[in-house]
């Protein structure tokens, strides 16, 4: 219910209302120029030139109605009407030509509708000649208005006004013009009363103006379909272009990827390196202790074990396991040689009866490497 209130009367108050004021507006705006100013403005290049009824002169009109000049019915008489206009600088298709008919020579038929019907109404005046009326829809000519039914809500008003096609064409032939010449009829005075008159547009223009109008429509689609081409051909290239851009990116990571893992391998590598280069600076290597350990050694005595062990953090030691013809001397032959330090036997000294030899296990810390100057 609140919606068909809104959609009803409160949005309808408010377009009419809205239509009022512009009216006023524009009346009001229009009021501030003189009237050949007003005519400049308001010229559209669509000019009305009017004929009345039993007179042979055809009179333009400015926007209000006032007459500015008129074609004289002798000329249109001696000449074509577009050899007329065009000694008034105006072209055939700029004009509009009405005729101007009182409402006596109308015969007016009213009738109530059904608003749900308002879309047929076109049908259901054509019906309405042939049935209720003595004329043929061929032999007239007609327009209709409609009212809000002033008792019935759900119902409309409509005045339809038949005109005989003979009495049009007469009056049109008196004045030297063709039936095809007039664009639309207007009744003027007589017996309407406050009734507003319809303006009827004959089939003739109106069939021209369908047909312009469905090209104005032909060519705004195409304009649309068109428009709607270009769209989808740039979309469609975008999206080729970013495949591309992908394809790209993908093929690049994966080269990157590549290159990634040479370069942490090469650093992997590189940290090795340095770290056995810092071994080395920092202390002797494994074949270094072998060698002095073999140097140290006399010819009499020989290794069963040899061993590397680091006995504290960031300290290491050497542990021997051997025979040797005398093993009390060895911890200071150890001693003396640079690469060891803390020389001393780690077991009791034990003669074996089947080498011959005395058994020994002697542990030697190693010494230190200082680091070098300027390094």
């Amino acid at each position: 219910m609140p919606s068909e209130f809104w959609t009803r009367d409160l949005e309808g108050s408010i377009r009419g209302a809205t239509r009022r004021f512009l009216a006023w507006y524009r009346r009001e705006f229009f009021s501030l120029f003189p009237p050949e100013t007003l005519a400049w403005l308001t010229d559209r290049g669509d000019r009305q030139l009017i004929l009345r009824a039993g007179a042979q002169d055809l009179w333009c009109l400015d926007s209000r109605g006032a007459p500015l000049w008129s074609i004289p019915g002798d000329e249109l008489a001696s000449t074509a009407l577009e050899d007329a206009l065009a000694r008034r600088d105006l072209a055939r298709d700029a004009v509009r030509i009405g005729v101007e008919i009182d409402t006596d020579a109308f015969f007016i038929r009213r009738f109530d509708i059904p608003a749900a019907a308002a879309a047929n109404l076109p049908r259901l005046l054509t019906a309405d000649i042939e049935r209720k009326t003595p004329f043929k829809a061929a032999d007239v000519v007609y327009g209709h208005t409609t009212t809000q039914h002033p008792t019935a809500p759900d119902k409309l008003r409509v005045s339809l006004w038949i005109l005989r096609r003979d009495l049009l064409a007469a009056a049109v032939a008196h004045a030297g013009l063709a039936l095809s010449d007039i664009a639309f009829i207007r009744p003027t005075g007589g017996r309407a009363g406050d009734e507003a008159a319809p303006l009827i547009t004959l089939e003739s223009r109106s069939e021209t103006k369908g047909r312009f109008r469905y090209f104005a429509l032909a060519l705004v689609a195409a304009t649309v379909i068109f428009a709607a081409i270009g769209v989808g051909g740039t979309l469609w290239r975008q999206a080729r272009v970013s495949e591309e851009l992908d394809t790209r990116i993908q093929e690049a990571s994966a080269r990157a990827a590549k290159v990634r893992q040479v370069v942490d391998r090469a650093s992997s590598e590189s940290r090795l390196l340095s770290v056995l280069r810092t071994a080395r600076r920092n202390g002797p290597q494994f074949a270094d202790l072998w060698e002095e350990t073999a140097h140290i050694l006399p010819d009499s005595a020989y290794v069963t074990d040899f061993r590397l062990t680091e006995t504290k953090p960031n300290e290491r030691a050497l542990d021997i396991v051997g025979f040797a013809s005398s093993a009390v001397g060895l911890p200071a032959m150890f001693n003396k040689s640079p690469l060891f330090a803390e020389a001393g036997l780690t077991a009791p000294i034990t003669p074996d009866p089947h080498e011959k030899r005395e058994g020994f296990s002697l542990q030697a810390k190693l010494e230190a490497r200082k680091p070098e100057a300027g390094k």
